[in-house]
């Protein structure tokens, strides 16, 4: 079965740029991609105690749907002629909601979202509905900002506890290697009260690489009273190309150092400009 790449698009150049990625994947791996658009600004009237939109709303529903197939359309003829497969669809609703709908409904490998940038956020996919499809979605999200080149993509910063990572996760990182080529850095970020000394880091990691089949790869830490702010000031200062991390973790007694449960990945996704590869624990 060929995997499945879900691009939301609402035709403006981050989420293009979205687009364009999957297609560079789609290239390498032989992908389909499901491209949906959502038309906001709809409330369920069902709130309201209605049941049915009014008519004026859903001529000027139909109007919109009729131009953003044709705005589809232009966007995936040029594609299907680089023998890409290509699938489109038009929902009215939440960004999130409609997100959400689209994953339960296809058995999908990867979702790809852009924004606009660090010093301009795109509400609408950076903001809460990102945080919301990060936090929620098992499957894996890929947030960037600006046109990557895929090609380009060679060190990883795959941050972690590192303790039992799920197989899939695992598998998904290798997945990345593959598709790029590039050499992956397991980060551990430590919290300034519990560190651990270089040689039991590197044991422990090593281990962890054998255990889990990891090549390429280089082991660091990272002291920081925050662990986003760690993985994005190790990441940057060390030009990473990519950054692979879990949507929750440092738990236990880390979570207790940190006085919260931290939701990395979204908040990584949201502080730095290097694209962003969230799992689910």
């Amino acid at each position: 079965m060929k995997p499945k790449i879900v691009v939301p698009i609402d035709f403006s150049e981050s989420s293009q740029n979205a687009l364009n990625f999957a297609v560079q994947i789609a290239k390498k791996t032989n992908a389909i991609i499901l491209l949906h658009h959502i038309i906001e600004g709809f409330q369920d009237t069902r709130m309201y105690g209605e049941t049915h939109a009014s008519s004026e709303q859903q001529a000027l529903m139909n109007i919109m749907d009729i131009v953003a197939h044709k705005k589809l359309n232009a966007l995936v003829e040029p594609l299907k002629n680089e023998g890409i497969e290509i699938q489109v669809s038009v929902d009215v609703g939440s960004v999130y909601g409609s997100i959400a709908e689209k994953i339960a409904s296809d058995n999908v490998d990867l979702i790809v979202l852009g924004s606009h940038g660090n010093s301009q956020l795109d509400k609408k996919y950076l903001g809460s509905n990102t945080h919301k499809v990060i936090r929620n979605t098992k499957h894996p999200i890929c947030v960037l900002k600006g046109s990557v080149n895929i090609d380009h993509i060679k060190h990883i910063v795959f941050a972690s506890e590192f303790e039992q990572e799920p197989d899939k996760v695992m598998q998904e990182l290798n997945d990345w290697q593959s598709i790029t080529g590039a050499k992956v850095t397991l980060l551990k970020v430590n919290h300034p009260s519990f560190t651990i000394n270089r040689e039991e880091l590197e044991s422990s990691l090593k281990e962890f690489a054998l255990r889990n089949h990891v090549k390429n790869y280089e082991i660091d830490a990272y002291t920081d009273i925050d662990p986003t702010h760690g993985i994005i000031h190790y990441a940057e200062h060390n030009k990473a190309d990519l950054i692979f991390v879990g949507t929750d973790f440092y738990r236990g007694l880390l979570e207790r150092l940190w006085h919260r449960r931290t939701q990395v990945a979204e908040e990584v996704a949201t502080h730095t400009a290097i694209p962003v590869v969230s799992y689910h624990l």
